[in-house]
């Protein structure tokens, strides 16, 4: 991705959240572990940012945020999702798949909970086809996710600053196909 394109997302994002009544601003990589500080209401809400043109998100080395591994010879066996703190689990993630025309960007919405639960399957299954040994580089910890493994998050802005909890689980049953009784 190149830097025009990180910054193309980081002012969609931002531009995207105005139009939902958010204040927010990009630091164009300023800071560590966020892209976007978004504000409303008196809270503040940091926002990671990924995109892509075309293809896939990819991630380079999934033991430093995500799954611990260990090697035995070229063999690779995941023991499990590394532990965060909870700021760390809770950090929204904006995925944008980025359009060739306005309009046509798309958005998914998600903890990094859910990207580290993602990347735990998508590393299990493709050790799993290739018995436990990466095809290419069996030292290799480079992971990638489609937008089709972000499917269930695609607009998700209420994730952002749901000012009432109950909201998000009725929106959630709605979604759903099914009802909600609201107070």
């Amino acid at each position: 991705m190149t830097q025009l394109s990180k910054q193309l997302s980081e002012h969609l994002v931002v531009a995207e959240l105005a139009r939902r009544g958010i204040f927010a601003t990009p630091f164009s990589g300023n800071v560590p572990d966020f892209d976007i500080l978004a504000f409303k209401n008196g809270e503040s809400s940091p926002i990671q940012v990924k995109s892509t043109k075309e293809g896939n998100i990819t991630v380079a080395n999934v033991t430093k945020d995500y799954l611990t591994i260990e090697f035995e010879g070229d063999m690779q066996i995941v023991k499990g999702k590394k532990e965060m703190p909870q700021w760390k689990k809770d950090l929204i993630f904006v995925v944008v798949f980025i359009g060739e025309n306005l309009g046509e960007d798309r958005f998914y919405i998600c903890k990094n909970s859910d990207i580290q639960e993602i990347i735990y399957r998508n590393y299990e299954s493709s050790l799993q086809r290739h018995g436990g040994i990466r095809p290419r580089n069996s030292k290799s910890r480079h992971c990638a996710y489609s937008e089709e493994d972000l499917s269930g998050f695609k607009d998700n802005w209420d994730l952002i600053f749901v000012s009432n909890p109950f909201d998000a689980v009725c929106k959630l049953a709605s979604d759903e196909g099914g009802w909600c009784w609201r107070m």
